[in-house]
């Protein structure tokens, strides 16, 4: 119901990331949800400058537009290019890890400029939701002291949300893998054990290949 709407402060990430959070945006606003995007002027897919059911606020960065497609375009090559030599690949990798160091100089500094916060903390959000992928969402978040909900799972079992990021996964409560559906947040004794074997199978899976 309308007066059950929240506010909604929205960091979502690029091309396919971004239709997912798009879906997600939409459902919001058919809840009478108000949703405000947070989205740099670098953004190669997020259109901030077509008229939408929701907000955009727009940061400005040093980055162009051109410059930013570039820098995911070339990840995205690297993820599919699997005829590269292993030196071809460091190469390709130390050269998006470059481009993506200034491109988070450049997203930090126009996140955290103070007439941006300013403005976000006097529009009091109840809660930000991010893509994964894009950087600096939970310290925005614990800068405006509100909840911090992401949108995707990185790994499986949550595995680098919760060794890295510290992130809350109670196996008896939160399942391991979507593939299980029929693993919820109401699980019986075996289903708990079994999402506790899931945990400790990933987990170690992913410790191994780190």
């Amino acid at each position: 119901e309308a007066g059950h709407a929240g506010k909604v402060l929205v960091f979502p990430g690029e091309y396919s990331h971004w239709h997912n959070m798009r879906a997600i945006i939409d459902a919001l606003v058919d809840r009478n949800h108000s949703v405000t995007v947070l989205v740099s002027s670098s953004s190669p897919t997020v259109p901030h400058t077509r008229k939408e059911r929701f907000d955009f606020n727009v940061f400005e960065v040093n980055m162009k537009k051109e410059e930013a497609s570039a820098a995911w375009s070339e990840i995205i090559n690297l993820w599919m290019n699997d005829t590269a030599t292993k030196y071809e690949r460091v190469f390709m990798f130390w050269r998006i890890m470059t481009n993506f160091m200034k491109f988070g100089d450049d997203v930090l500094k126009g996140m955290f400029h103070e007439d941006l916060l300013h403005t976000l903390r006097e529009s009091h959000y109840d809660v930000l939701l991010s893509d994964l992928v894009m950087p600096f969402a939970d310290l925005m978040a614990q800068k405006l002291n509100i909840p911090h909900v992401v949108s995707m799972r990185a790994m499986l079992a949550y595995a680098l949300e919760r060794l890295c990021g510290q992130m809350p996964a109670p196996p008896s409560y939160v399942p391991a893998v979507a593939l299980q559906d029929h693993l919820t947040d109401h699980m019986s004794f075996t289903e708990r054990v079994e999402n506790m074997l899931l945990y400790i199978v990933h987990t170690t899976i992913y410790q191994l290949s780190v």
